[in-house]
């Protein structure tokens, strides 16, 4: 069992050459002193830390979708 969590926007989305590096500490897109490149990177860690899991889906001029996934015991709580 687990317990889900769905991000989404609107936004610009991301090109399909970026996506395997979003997780990648310090990439990023942004003008210099707009961004650190960090959050997903961190933000992957974590999970990971926790045993959960991410996944990115984006259509550029749509939006992005991010799934969580978050291991769950047999109540249905978080764990």
């Amino acid at each position: 069992p687990h317990a889900y969590l769905l991000v989404s926007d609107t936004g610009t989305g991301i090109p399909a050459d970026f996506l395997p590096r979003i997780f990648d500490p310090y990439f990023t897109t942004k003008a210099p002193g707009k961004g650190t490149g960090l959050g997903l990177a961190v933000t992957y860690q974590i999970l990971q830390q926790h045993g959960a899991t991410i996944a990115v889906a984006s259509e550029p001029g749509v939006g992005t979708r991010f799934l969580l996934s978050f291991p769950a015991d047999t109540s249905g709580r978080v764990t």
